[in-house]
Order: structure tokens, then C-alpha cells, then sequence
């Protein structure tokens, strides 16, 4: 479960970085795209600062 709970918190931890920062090779990709799309840029950036909360707050949870 350690390793787990490493690789969740570093994976929110680049999630809400990439929300925070929108790096052009990031947010240019055919997936992010799609998102906007359909959620706009705002709700996309909320989406990824979302995961990137949950994942970090689950990792630390689980960390013994």
C-alpha cells in the first residue's frame, strides 16, 4: 500500500499542477480537447484540479 499511496500523491500532485499552470504541450493533446469540448475550459480545469484533490487526499489517507 506504500507504493500505492506514493504514486497517488505525486499523481494529484501533477494534477493540480497542470490545473494550476495549463502548460500548452498539456493542454493541446486530442483528449484535453475533447474535454473542452464538451466541458469548456473552465469545468476542464476544474475536472483535473478535482482528480488531482481526490487522488492526493485518498494517498494520504492511505499512507500508513
Amino acid at each position: 500500500m506504500d507504493i500505492l499511496a506514493i504514486i497517488l500523491v505525486i499523481y494529484g500532485a501533477l494534477c493540480i499542477l497542470i490545473s494550476i499552470v495549463r502548460p500548452p504541450f498539456i493542454m493541446n493533446s486530442k483528449k484535453i480537447q475533447l474535454f473542452e469540448k464538451y466541458l469548456g475550459k473552465l469545468g476542464t480545469t476544474l475536472l483535473i484540479l478535482g482528480i488531482g484533490i481526490a487522488c492526493l487526499v485518498i494517498g494520504i489517507i492511505i499512507y500508513p
